[in-house]
C-alpha cells in the first residue's frame, strides 16, 4: 500500500512538473492559458493592448461590450488603437464614452486631423493607477499614408506607451520605431522603473520592424495571431519592455480570444492582447 501510495506521488509531482514548465519560445514568458481563465495573480498589473477599430468595424458602436469585456478580464490599463473624436465619421469623443462606461480616466492622443475632427490612440486607466506625467510623441510620415503618434504616461510604478505604427511604409514603421525608443530612453532610462510599449505595429515577428524594436526591447506578449479576429492568421499586435529600465517579472501574456460578456469577433477586426506584470 504505501509502495503504490508513493508511486501516484511521483506520477503527480512529474506531471505538476511537466505543466509548470511550458514556455513560450524567444522571449522566455509564461505559456498562454486556455481560452476564457485569464487568471491574474494576486498584486499583478493587468495590461491590455486592443485596436478597435473606431468601434465600428462590424457593429455601429461597440464601446460597451469592450469595456463589460475589459471588465470580465480585470484589465487594469489600456492602450487604444484606432479612435475617433469629433469627426464626421464619429461626432463625439469616442474614448471619453469609452472611460465612461470603464468609469476610467483616460488620455486621447490624436495622430492626424480627419473628417473635420481628429483620429488616433488612446490610453485609459483605472483609478488605482497613480498619473505622475503625460505626453505625445509625434510620427510624422515620410513615405507613409498617415502620421502617426505614440501616447505615453507614467506612472507610479511604471510607464506605459501606446502607438499604432502606419499601415503602408515599412520605411516610416521603422523610423517610428526608432523616434519611440530614442525618445523614451532619454526620458527614463534612470528613472527606476519599467518602461512598457503596446500597440499595433502593423508587422510580423519576423519583420525589420520588429528586429528593430527588439534590439531595445525584450518582447513580454505572446506571439499568438492578434488579426483578424474572424480569422486569425498572423501576429501583429505586441508589447514590449524597454531594456534596461526598472525590474518586473511576466506572470501571464497571451491573446484574448473568448469573453462571457461580448462577441470578440464582431467587436473589432482585431484581437486584444494582455500581460501581467508584477514590479520589483
Amino acid at each position: 500500500m504505501k509502495k503504490t501510495i508513493l508511486f501516484i506521488s511521483a506520477v503527480l509531482s512529474l506531471a505538476v512538473m511537466s505543466c509548470n514548465s511550458t514556455r513560450k519560445p524567444g522571449a522566455g514568458i509564461p505559456a498562454v492559458q486556455d481560452a476564457a481563465v485569464y487568471a491574474k495573480e494576486d498584486g499583478a498589473t493587468r495590461i491590455v493592448s486592443y485596436n478597435v477599430g473606431v468601434f465600428g468595424k462590424y457593429t455601429d458602436n461597440s464601446s460597451k461590450m469592450v469595456s463589460d469585456m475589459m471588465k470580465e478580464i480585470k484589465a487594469d490599463v489600456m492602450v487604444l488603437n484606432e479612435i475617433d473624436r469629433n469627426n464626421e465619421r464619429h461626432s463625439y469623443d469616442q474614448l471619453a464614452e469609452f472611460a465612461g462606461y470603464m468609469g476610467w480616466k483616460y488620455i486621447y492622443a490624436p495622430a492626424m486631423p480627419y473628417k473635420g475632427g481628429e483620429y488616433g490612440n488612446g490610453l485609459v486607466y483605472s483609478g488605482a493607477e497613480r498619473l505622475l506625467d503625460s505626453f505625445t510623441i509625434p510620427l510624422k510620415k515620410k513615405s507613409g499614408s498617415e502620421d502617426r503618434v505614440c501616447v505615453v504616461a507614467e506612472f507610479v510604478d511604471f510607464v506605459l506607451a501606446g502607438t499604432h505604427l502606419d499601415v503602408g511604409s515599412e520605411e516610416d514603421r521603422i523610423n517610428g520605431a526608432r523616434t519611440i525608443t530614442k525618445e523614451l530612453r532619454a526620458r527614463y532610462a534612470n528613472a527606476g522603473k519599467p518602461v512598457f510599449l503596446c500597440g499595433d505595429m502593423n508587422a510580423r515577428p519576423e519583420s525589420e520592424v520588429i528586429r528593430t524594436l527588439e534590439e531595445d526591447w525584450t518582447r513580454i506578449s505572446s506571439l499568438g495571431n492578434s488579426h483578424s479576429s474572424a480569422d486569425p492568421n498572423k501576429c501583429i499586435d505586441y508589447i514590449f519592455a524597454l531594456d534596461g529600465t526598472g525590474g518586473y517579472k511576466v506572470t501571464s501574456s497571451g491573446v484574448l480570444t473568448e469573453f462571457k460578456t461580448g462577441d470578440v469577433k464582431e467587436a473589432s477586426d482585431h484581437l486584444p492582447i494582455y500581460a501581467d506584470v508584477k514590479f520589483n
